[in-house]
């Protein structure tokens, strides 16, 4: 056979620009000489990486359709004993076990040349492990691209608050928080990224729609929070007076009533626009058509159009949610 580091200096690049993760540690495995060429010729960030810290830790990489998973080894990973967890619901992290899964994470991405491009965290598995777990990301990359946070635990919320003020995300954030302890305190968060889901259920007040004014993100999608409609009036109002100056989109709930629509444009001017009237909003590359609804106008001039949609559901309590929509049109389109 053929050795590879004997192809001309081009031909290499090329073969190695078309290997798949595990055509790689195979090929690492080779020589030593190609071991050293390798580290020297392998594109930086050729893989999307994906970390998920939880029990049954894996990344996976991604390079076109392609995509590969692999299980991350850790101290006491191979122990017997855990898989006898029912749903792991009693397994958590030891300060070492989850130092030892970091160090396995940073060699492979170092072999790979490759910062994690997104990271799911089971908070459940990581009891406490917050400082360590974003002390350890921040210091070997300035940011994450995509964030997602599994939050279930009847216990202290010290691990979210110190998620929601360290974390450094660029593109997209997900958020389930579940099971949250009585009275909790409003965490009040400030969060900019491109594109903001939180799902809440039961919905908590550790998030107000005031946060989301004073937050910076393009789409916001609330799944569950359900708001009445002078919350809503109030956030509009900020948003007129120039809050949350990149935000697009929208999509939430409104908590109906019979005087929703007076509560909701109080002190606003609105316009309300005819249901024959149909715009299309792009969102993500995708068009979105909306009739009528109520307009909006920014001090700089910019447009929102609010939509109230048909009731979704009826609450536990007996109230009746609606959906609610806001769009902001870009300049000289709505």
């Amino acid at each position: 056979m053929f050795p590879l580091t004997k192809f001309p200096y081009v031909v290499f690049k090329e073969i190695l620009a078309n290997c798949n993760a595990s055509d790689l540690n195979a090929l690492f495995q080779t020589s030593r000489r190609f071991k050293n060429n390798l580290i020297r010729d392998l594109p930086r960030n050729m893989f999307g990486v994906e970390i998920v810290l939880q029990m049954m830790a894996t990344l996976r990489t991604t390079k076109g359709d392609n995509l590969e998973l692999f299980s991350i080894p850790y101290l006491d990973s191979d122990r017997s004993d855990l898989k006898d967890i029912p749903d792991s619901a009693m397994f958590s992290f030891s300060n070492d076990s989850l130092a030892s899964l970091t160090l396995s994470i940073d060699g492979i991405t170092r072999f790979l040349k490759c910062d994690i491009d997104s990271l799911i965290i089971d908070c459940t598995h990581c009891i406490g492990m917050m400082p360590q777990i974003f002390g350890w990301l921040n210091e070997r990359q300035q940011s994450i691209n995509h964030l997602t946070i599994n939050y279930q635990a009847e216990r202290d919320v010290e691990d979210l608050d110190f998620i929601l003020k360290n974390m450094n995300v660029v593109e997209s954030f997900t958020i389930y928080v579940d099971t949250l302890p009585d009275g909790m305190r409003p965490l009040n968060p400030k969060i900019k990224c491109d594109f903001l889901s939180v799902t809440d259920v039961p919905s908590n007040n550790w998030m107000c729609l005031n946060d989301i004014s004073n937050s910076d993100c393009k789409h916001i999608q609330l799944s569950a929070p359900k708001f009445t409609p002078t919350e809503w009036n109030i956030f509009l109002k900020s948003w007129r007076y120039g809050s949350n100056q990149r935000m697009e989109y929208i999509a939430a709930k409104i908590i109906d009533s019979e005087d929703m629509i007076s509560e909701l444009t109080d002190g606003l001017n609105v316009e309300e626009r005819d249901e024959s009237l149909i715009r299309t909003f792009v969102l993500i590359s995708t068009p979105w058509a909306f009739r009528g609804g109520l307009d909006i106008k920014r001090q700089d001039g910019k447009v929102a159009t609010v939509v109230i949609g048909p009731i979704i559901h009826e609450a536990d309590d007996g109230k009746q949610i609606r959906a609610f929509t806001v769009v902001v049109w870009p300049e000289g389109t709505n």
